[in-house]
């Protein structure tokens, strides 16, 4: 079993069933969590948690990034306090805007999203605790919505942030943060300071918010073959207009605006050019075991309690990145 805390990611690109004995496979090596995401198109988040609880034994499942403009927070709650009734203490939520190209595709706009994740976080809180709830939220409005009944232990609420105003709100009102996939490290520390300062300004504890993020990972294998599938990863992430002040602060070469603009036309193979191969090391773990070590102990050292791991490539890099992580 490795020594250093790690959660393994699912994107949903894969059946449920095969993410249940990946996720039973990681468990035996001590992964500690699973984040489950929400990409509109591909498979629900909160079923395939259920199913993932419902295969392992210890490690909390985590919806991910469920967004007000999407799900109502009554029927969303309803669901959250009964995976939380079904499995005790091992499960929580992530909250978060969403892709706004792909809500816009389900005739969706965004709209100030800080009060409508302020309003969110407030009304699931509420609702899990059995409070009848009365609150005209940015998305939705509560007249007296109220839940019958109350699991053990309420799952605890991330934020999945998204530029400095939602870093602030995790500081402020979230139990912890989970950061997106493809930020350099530097921008992981940077991200964090811009939470604590939330947590801070508001009379928090910033160190008892429990910071993750998501991290791009493929150990062994060739170099080239490695890199060529971690770009694929950001090109497909890079679809994501929010990630704009990371790329830039990168100093790499990359057109973000070519790269919305092939996604959105499902040209995948013309993102996957606009990613220079130097991004894979910038934005992800890849290489040797040895050097996915000493990756992984700059990643903890920049302040993260615990690394979500997203595993690339094919099922048999997967398998490969998975057995390393023992070795790591």
């Amino acid at each position: 079993m490795t020594g250093f805390p790690f959660g393994i990611s699912f994107d949903g690109f894969i059946p449920v069933r095969d993410a249940v004995a990946l996720a039973q496979q990681a468990e035996a090596l001590g992964a500690r969590s699973f984040w489950i995401a929400e990409h509109l198109g591909f498979r629900e988040s909160i079923v395939t948690s259920t199913a993932i609880a419902l295969g392992t034994k210890q490690a909390t499942v985590v919806p991910t990034a469920l967004s007000p403009y999407l799900r109502h927070p009554m029927p969303t709650a309803m669901a959250l306090s009964s995976l939380a009734e079904l499995v005790p203490g091992r499960c929580g939520v992530a909250v978060g805007v969403g892709n706004p190209m792909f809500l816009r595709e389900s005739g969706l706009e965004v709209e100030k999203p800080v009060k409508a994740i302020r309003d969110y976080v407030a009304a699931l809180r509420s609702l899990m605790s059995g409070e009848a709830t009365r609150l005209e939220g940015a998305t939705f409005n509560l007249s007296g919505a109220r839940i019958s009944f109350v699991p053990e232990k309420l799952p605890p609420v991330y934020l999945a942030p998204m530029g400095p105003q939602m870093l602030k709100l995790s500081g402020e009102v979230a139990d912890g943060l989970v950061l997106s996939a493809g930020l350099s490290l530097d921008f992981i520390r940077h991200s964090i300071g811009v939470a604590a300062e939330g947590a801070n300004a508001n009379g928090r504890d910033s160190s008892a918010i429990r910071k993750t993020a998501y991290v791009y990972f493929i150990a062994g294998g060739e170099a080239a073959d490695q890199r060529v599938k971690i770009r694929q990863k950001l090109a497909f992430l890079f679809r994501n207009e929010n990630l704009r002040e990371n790329i830039k602060a990168s100093g790499l070469p990359i057109d973000h605006e070519a790269i919305i603009a092939a996604v959105a036309k499902r040209d995948m193979d013309r993102a996957l050019e606009l990613v220079p191969d130097d991004a894979a090391e910038a934005f992800a773990i890849v290489g040797s075991v040895s050097d996915c070590r000493k990756q992984i102990q700059r990643y903890l050292d920049g302040g993260l309690d615990e690394i979500i791991l997203s595993l690339v490539g094919t099922p048999e890099d997967k398998a490969r990145s998975l057995s390393l992580i023992g070795e790591v």
